[in-house]
């Protein structure tokens, strides 16, 4: 499918090419998900294994890590963990050739954790958007700004 292919670069007006395609896939295309679906799973199968991970309600699954197209998730519940996702992480990355990009990480502390803990230089935030969800550090805070946006 992707044999002898080439690509080309539009900037502004101007269209830059034919460059040679050796090793990638093209952007939109339909298999890049599936692909990088199967090259994190190793990553998240570790997390699963290592982490203690967070319970919903007293029976409810653990939950460690969401995956939502290119961006994870991980819960860190216990300062024992952050050593077990550097490691896993670094291991990934050596593995895959894949690389954290930190610049576009953040770490958010919950109910009054230590802000001061180095995890891979990642920068701590008072409020983290999941998946259009609001985080914020206390279950109060994020209360009044619900409410403040509710009642405005």
């Amino acid at each position: 499918m992707y044999e002898e292919t080439v690509s080309s670069a539009q900037i502004n007006v101007h269209k830059a090419g034919p460059i040679p395609t050796h090793c990638s896939i093209r952007q939109g295309c339909p298999m890049s998900m599936k692909l990088y679906a199967i090259c994190v799973d190793p990553l998240l199968r570790i997390l699963e294994q290592k982490l203690t991970g967070i319970r919903i309600g007293k029976r409810g699954p653990k939950i460690l890590a969401l995956a939502y197209a290119d961006d994870i998730t991980i819960f860190i519940t216990t300062p024992m963990d952050i050593p077990v996702i550097q490691e896993s992480i670094h291991c990934y990355e050596k593995a895959t050739g894949a690389r954290l990009n930190t610049r576009k990480s953040r770490a958010l502390a919950l109910r009054g954790c230590r802000t001061n803990t180095n995890v891979l230089n990642i920068p701590y935030q008072t409020e983290i958007k999941i998946l259009g969800v609001t985080f914020l550090n206390t279950v109060e805070q994020l209360m009044n700004k619900c409410w403040a946006i509710v009642t405005s």
